[in-house]
């Protein structure tokens, strides 16, 4: 019998892990996240993928919303022809019919149609029997760049010069595959602001003998005195012997942030993350020409909401690294694009995650940067936290300081049934009043 592959459903939950009262993702603009995924599935006659959004909590339901108004635009689609045309398609997703003027190229849409294409790459990378870095790795260079859209990016690169880019890097994929398959890719631990010095001391001890990692973010940009007295006791207590990252999560004025960080330089700041707006490109510009002299980098990328501003970062001279985020952009060939992008113009791609679900998702980005775009892999690293871990059905898995190439057929792949049941909101049973909530860790 002949099957369609054709989708004959979409749904969305409301997924939320309740977590405020914990400090569990705080940091000095964000106090009490609840961290939140608008989880996706999308259905076929040959089976599910699953995908995400994510949110701090409230936002849930609007990006929920709005993954039921471009859901219809699927249904009866190939999911065979989505991916194959995705440049196409991106262009009817990221253009919804009077929806688009509230945030063009962003927003609540642009998030729900990336947790949408989220799901279709889930699915089709479990019908090819391969993680989706991989099955996208066996693609060619003309096949890659046929899903990629370069309307708004072309004058700063074109088709033929990813093309140029992809073909360069066709040779020694396979050998680049077994490099990543046996060792992994380095990562990084992200802290709390909200958690007592001693705690947050503890918490590094921890993760660097359990986990073997041994670079650190710190979340800064509460109050100066705090930033200095929490690094200072890591320094004190551990030496030189961790490299130490920063992030203010947008609070700084340009000013601000060259200041404060001048005021930070002593205790060996790797970079700054996020020190001022998302879409300031000329302030992250003159913050970099700021900080120049410190060797502090400047970083961002989580919350630039579509290629073209990330574009501009990153051939703007604006960041030292760009972070992308599985969730803020419309899927994986959105990602590719800022991947080549950053290739084209010399800037490393350091994945942002931490979040529930983030951190099973970027490493399939980061595997598919190293294998097919990136010319080095000098100076890249990506984020993980994991106390989410334990929610998904195939964890990301940190040994010695780096993070597995996923191995299961898929992206997400999926969430535990009972993960799913427990914190949809807001009838799940986690969410009823005197429950304890715990935190987990891969």
């Amino acid at each position: 019998m002949h099957v369609s592959n054709e989708i004959r459903r979409i749904t969305v939950e409301d997924i939320r892990f309740p977590y405020a009262s914990l400090a569990a993702g705080s940091d000095a603009n964000n106090p009490d996240p609840d961290y939140s995924n608008p989880y996706v599935t999308v259905v076929t006659d040959e089976g599910e993928g699953v995908g995400i959004g994510f949110t701090l909590g409230r936002g849930n339901e609007m990006v929920c919303a709005a993954v039921n108004e471009l859901a219809p635009t699927l249904i009866g689609r190939r999911v065979d022809d989505i991916v194959d045309g995705f440049a196409g398609v991106w262009r009817e997703l990221a253009n919804p019919l009077q929806s688009r003027w509230i945030a063009p190229g962003g927003g609540p849409y642009h998030m729900a149609a990336g947790a949408i294409t989220n799901a279709i790459f889930d699915l089709w990378a479990k019908q090819r029997g391969r993680p989706l870095w991989k099955a996208l790795a066996a693609l060619t260079p003309e096949q890659i760049t046929a899903m990629l859209d370069f309307r708004y990016v072309d004058h700063l690169l074109s088709r033929e010069e990813a093309l140029e880019i992809l073909r360069d890097r066709v040779e020694g994929r396979a050998q680049r595959i077994g490099e990543l398959e046996s060792q992994g890719l380095p990562c990084y631990h992200t802290t709390w602001i909200g958690s007592g010095t001693g705690e947050l001391l503890d918490q590094i001890e921890e993760v660097r003998a359990r986990r073997g990692i041994t670079t650190f973010k710190v979340k800064v940009g509460r109050e100066l005195t705090h930033d200095r007295e929490r690094l200072g006791a890591i320094r004190r207590r551990f030496g030189g012997d961790l490299v130490l990252f920063t992030d203010a999560n947008q609070v700084w004025t340009v000013r601000e942030a060259i200041e404060w960080m001048r005021a930070l330089e002593e205790y060996g700041i790797g970079w700054i993350e996020e020190p001022t707006a998302p879409d300031q490109v000329d302030g992250h510009r003159r913050i970099r020409e700021g900080l120049a002299r410190t060797g502090i980098e400047v970083v961002t990328g989580e919350n630039c909401p579509n290629s073209h501003l990330a574009a501009q970062f990153i051939a703007g001279g604006a960041v030292d690294r760009f972070q992308i985020d599985a969730c803020r952009v419309m899927g994986p060939p959105e990602n590719i694009l800022i991947m080549l992008v950053a290739a084209k113009h010399g800037v490393p791609i350091c994945p942002h995650a931490g979040g529930s679900g983030l951190d099973e998702l970027v490493p399939h980005l980061a595997a598919f940067n190293y294998v097919c775009v990136a010319p080095s892999s000098e100076r890249v690293i990506v984020e993980q936290v994991g106390f989410c871990a334990d929610f998904f059905s195939s964890p990301a898995v940190v040994r010695d300081g780096r993070v597995a190439a996923p191995s299961e057929p898929g992206y997400l792949v999926g969430m535990k049934p009972e993960a799913a049941a427990g914190y949809r909101f807001p009838d799940g049973s986690e969410w009823e009043p005197g429950e304890t909530i715990h935190l987990h860790e891969s």
